[in-house]
């Protein structure tokens, strides 16, 4: 597979988009009820906390090397 500039931007879109789709059904079970008690803290803490910023961060190091080493 060759890597192209377009392969990253897309990957990189791609991790927004599903964190996005996640953070919104997260949200909504929150907001119905569905979801709640220590699970769904703990959950919700470690996305918010760990695994959202190191999405947000591989997606700027994705966009990054695109626009660096793919000129």
């Amino acid at each position: 597979m060759i890597i192209t500039k377009a392969t990253l931007s897309q990957a990189a879109a791609d991790l927004r988009s599903a964190e996005a789709q996640l953070s919104q059904i997260t949200s909504e079970l929150q907001e119905r009820g569905v979801w709640t008690g220590a699970d769904a803290d703990r959950f919700q803490r470690e996305w918010n906390d760990l695994v959202r910023a190191r999405l947000h961060q591989a997606a700027g190091l994705l966009d990054a090397t695109a626009v660096i080493t793919l000129l």
